[in-house]
């Protein structure tokens, strides 16, 4: 597996391969482009990984010398359809095209290639997205629509929000009609906007749920609220976490205020809302 080989070559660790598989996942791009797109990665650090997973050899394209006559061998159709630009002719006991491409290498694109070009040998050389992209444009004037990056999907707000991740749907509206009416914007998130959450905002989540998506490898820049058993195993939870503070009761208003106050006192909001002082499952957790 491609995060294996990494991992391997410790080119990441665990909690950067939970993030990029969360971005994979969700924005639905292949694993290698989903680490370079989260900044954890270079695409040739990803190239290279590839490179041994596929047994295929890579090739510095950007440093490649591209030969406009051999895009006659690859009508520019085909070379758009799969992405694929012609690297040189090589005579050995028969004439191979060597030829640069994505990966994963596609035989139905080198099948294609064979057929067009009368070679009777097709050689694959992987290589990165952004250089095929620039070797299209040289050889072919194939030009592609700029990607958005993902980044801009998952911060639709500059504004710093409550952000409510793994709730049930009920729990999760409950608890946003009870912070509106105290002036409180919330904001139902996915797990990649919740790796992506800034240090102004505050993540409010079950156990269950940040566990899951943390797995006790990652902490976020953002504060975190817990909801869990109000037992010492539960403090502890949290804390292995990196909770910032701890809720027994998502939808007992006074509580769920107190939490948030201690992380983001209301300025010129006026909370009417009696806070018992002595209610310890909502103190700030340390750390």
């Amino acid at each position: 597996m491609l995060g294996e080989i990494l991992l391997e070559r410790g080119v990441v660790n665990r909690a950067q391969l939970r993030l990029g598989l969360v971005h994979h996942h969700e924005v639905r791009v292949p694993l290698g482009r989903a680490l370079v797109r989260e900044g954890i990665c270079t695409e040739s650090e990803v190239l290279q990984a590839l490179s041994d997973q596929l047994g295929i050899d890579a090739v510095a394209l950007e440093r490649e010398r591209l030969e406009p006559k051999l895009a006659r061998l690859i009508p520019s159709r085909i070379a758009q359809q799969y992405r694929i630009v012609p690297l040189r002719l090589e005579q050995r006991d028969r004439e191979v095209l060597h030829v640069a491409l994505p990966a994963p290498a596609s035989i139905e694109a080198l099948d294609a290639v064979r057929a067009i070009s009368g070679k009777p040998r097709v050689e694959p050389h992987l290589a990165s997205d952004t250089a095929l992209t620039r070797a299209l444009a040289v050889l072919y004037g194939i030009r592609e629509p700029a990607r958005e990056p993902a980044e801009a999907a998952s911060s639709p707000s500059d504004e710093a929000a409550l952000l409510l991740y793994g709730w049930p749907p009920v729990t999760s509206v409950l608890m946003s009609r009870v912070l509106a009416r105290h002036g409180y914007e919330t904001r139902v998130v996915t797990p990649l906007e919740v790796f992506h959450a800034g240090p102004s905002d505050i993540v409010l989540a079950p156990m269950q749920a940040m566990e899951g998506l943390l797995m006790g490898e990652a902490r976020l820049t953002s504060a975190l609220i817990i909801h869990g058993d109000s037992d010492g195993e539960g403090f502890e939870r949290a804390q292995a976490l990196g909770a910032r503070g701890f809720l027994a009761n998502p939808l007992d208003e006074e509580l769920l205020l107190r939490a948030i106050h201690r992380l983001r006192p209301p300025a010129s909001r006026s909370v009417r809302t009696a806070v018992p002082r002595n209610s310890s499952a909502q103190d700030l957790l340390p750390g």
